[in-house]
């Protein structure tokens, strides 16, 4: 819980500083959600336990029939923020100084590592939305019922739980990058190297807030399927998508400090330039 209570305790401390960076990222990916597709989902685990491969499929992908233009306005919106939001933090946690000069000058630096990252992230996380989908579509087919909703729903938290395992390997590869100027291979490597000294905490520092993140987000959905609430769903899946993204801004680098063994001085200093 170390690297969560630091992540958290970052984002909100800072919050009035950063979320600026997060707003039209989180709307956009928000908007991304196809909530008919959800809405059948959830029906479908209180009552017969079948589920169609697309719905599976739209509840895990931006990439979707009626989100794809939001998801690339998503795309576009991460890759403009996410290198001023990066500098930001960087450069508070490591000269103690919160201000937003000189933040559109990170944009230039940061961009390249942002995008190549946040590439390869993306591809990884649609084959394994495909490879997902298809597994929880089978265990539907092959059972019936409540038994079909258990194994479908264990499964899901299990692949999730996997992906985190596996976010959690490149969880500090823009840190690395961005702050010892290591080409992309080796600072994924010494992204590694530093995971490994705490490999089960910064899988729970990735996992359990998407965890939560998806329980309520199916909780909202349900409810909203018992009578139409699409405007407050909606409202309620941008919060969560917007703190889900500073979170893990914020957590790349508490771990990053922590695991290297440098100092933070946002947390001597306290200084606002």
């Amino acid at each position: 819980m170390r690297y969560i209570g630091g992540a958290l305790r970052y984002m909100f401390k800072n919050f009035i500083f950063i979320f600026l960076f997060a707003l039209l990222p989180s709307y956009f990916l928000a908007m991304c959600v196809d909530f008919e597709s959800l809405a059948r989902l959830v029906r479908g685990f209180f009552t017969d336990g079948k589920f169609l491969f697309y719905d599976l499929f739209f509840m895990l992908s931006p990439v979707n029939a009626r989100g794809w233009p939001f998801a690339i306005a998503a795309a576009v919106c991460v890759l403009v923020c996410m290198p001023m939001l990066l500098g930001l933090i960087e450069k508070h946690m490591r000269l103690g100084i919160r201000t937003f000069k000189g933040v559109l000058g990170r944009f230039d630096c940061n961009f390249l590592a942002t995008l190549v990252v946040t590439v390869v992230f993306f591809a990884c996380y649609e084959v394994w939305a495909v490879i997902t989908a298809g597994l929880l579509y089978a265990e539907s087919l092959l059972l019936a019922g409540y038994a079909s909703s258990a194994v479908v729903l264990a499964t899901l938290i299990g692949m999730v739980a996997l992906l985190c395992y596996g976010a959690s390997f490149i969880l500090m590869w823009l840190p690395c990058r961005l702050l010892t100027g290591c080409g992309y291979l080796e600072a994924l490597r010494y992204s590694n190297q530093l995971a490994v000294k705490k490999r089960g905490r910064l899988f729970l520092s990735v996992f359990l807030p998407v965890a939560v993140a998806l329980v309520l987000d199916l909780l909202v959905v349900g409810l909203s399927a018992l009578g139409n609430m699409n405007i407050p769903v909606l409202l309620t899946v941008e919060l969560l998508v917007l703190l889900l993204f500073l979170y893990y801004a914020s957590l790349m680098f508490v771990a990053y400090f922590d695991l290297t063994g440098e100092e933070r001085l946002d947390l001597v200093a306290h200084k606002t330039v």
